[in-house]
């Protein structure tokens, strides 16, 4: 912290909680809380922390999600679905197997199913843009722009 500024700090530990290396994020927000006890961005960080932290104790291996990736960029679409639908019953906080089962039905045009996973998956981690993203474009297949502007707009914030 002492070669970073505050705001610095606070932008580099928000990135590392988007990617969701929460232990780092969690160093640099608890530097800037200690240093500044008054800064508010830095003790909604931390409080953002700990209901992420909450939602994520099982995460699937990390060997899980490659291979839904691997299935989605091989274009078995709807094998991706199964295997994600079977990984949120195993791992049901994992906002990255939600976010790749909405991607999967939104390929497949199940748009109101992607919706649903998109949310869930916001639900579990708020501040995950690629979601945020993901659900803009959904809302922009049904031509619902004015929200999928809004939802845009929420992910170029994070």
């Amino acid at each position: 912290m002492a070669k970073l500024s505050i705001e610095q700090a606070l932008l580099k530990a928000k990135w590392y909680a988007k990617k969701g290396d929460t232990g780092e994020a969690q160093k640099l927000y608890q530097a800037v809380v200690k240093a500044f006890p008054k800064n508010k961005r830095g003790k909604r960080g931390l409080a953002s922390l700990g209901k992420i932290k909450k939602n994520n104790d099982q995460k699937p291996p990390q060997e899980t999600i490659n291979q839904l990736i691997t299935l989605f960029n091989q274009g078995k679409f709807s094998e991706t679905v199964d295997q994600a639908q079977a990984y949120t019953k195993k791992y049901p906080n994992a906002f990255n197997v939600w976010n790749i089962l909405g991607v999967g039905n939104n390929v497949l045009g199940k748009v109101d199913e992607a919706i649903k996973a998109y949310e869930r998956a916001l639900s579990i981690n708020p501040n995950f843009a690629d979601a945020h993203h993901n659900i803009g474009n959904a809302l922009f297949d049904q031509g619902k722009l004015d929200q999928a502007i809004e939802a845009y707009k929420k992910a170029l914030d994070l």
